[in-house]
């Protein structure tokens, strides 16, 4: 999730479409996104006594019900899923909900004070999605910008994406993954994905 800034914020917003009706008030996907950060923030504050293991279990039916992750499972991989077959997609979306649960576990596991603003609630022009922006206040007063883009799955509002400081993680990982796809096959794109997993487990 932080890595270097390629993709720039208003490229974001133009992929997803002008933005509309912009509000401060609390909705059904700011709801969904709060749900989420109090789950963060109470994992942080017990990070490291609960350890990686404990870290994952609590996080992960959090980030099952606020996530669609079997859409963006297919998002990632793009063009590509289709030539994939049942048994296929399905390792993989399995294995990257694990990685997906396994980010939030590895990467927010100490506090130090920090804490999480939603500044707005804007709904997208393009596929009645939302937008809902919050900014994540560190100890040292910085601020990061979280956009996450939701869609409603049986009238439930559920991220597909998230942008931080105006780069798509959705967009750095389907350029990644296409490029391994292409290159070296699904076998070791699979691999990366576990070597990735294993990396949030221990700290790296």
């Amino acid at each position: 999730m932080w890595k270097k800034h390629i993709v720039g914020a208003v490229v974001f917003l133009m992929a997803w479409g002008a933005c509309v009706n912009a509000s401060t008030g609390e909705g059904e996907a700011t709801r969904t996104v709060t749900d989420l950060q109090a789950s963060i923030m109470t994992m942080m504050k017990n990070g490291r006594d609960l350890g990686y293991t404990n870290r994952y279990q609590s996080i992960a039916p959090t980030v099952e019900n606020t996530h669609d992750l079997d859409t963006i499972a297919r998002l990632v991989v793009g063009r590509h899923w289709k030539e994939l077959d049942a048994n296929q997609q399905s390792t993989f979306v399995e294995t990257f909900r694990n990685l997906s649960i396994s980010t939030y576990a590895g990467r927010f596991k100490d506090y130090s004070g920090e804490q999480f603003t939603i500044l707005s609630e804007t709904s997208l022009k393009r596929g009645h999605r939302k937008l809902v922006t919050s900014h994540f206040v560190k100890s040292d007063g910085g601020k990061i910008t979280f956009n996450y883009i939701l869609h409603q799955v049986h009238n439930q509002w559920k991220i597909i994406s998230v942008s931080i400081n105006g780069v798509s993680d959705l967009a750095l990982k389907r350029a990644e993954y296409g490029g391994i796809l292409r290159k070296d096959g699904f076998p070791t794109l699979i691999e990366r994905l576990k070597s990735q997993i294993n990396k949030n487990a221990n700290g790296l």
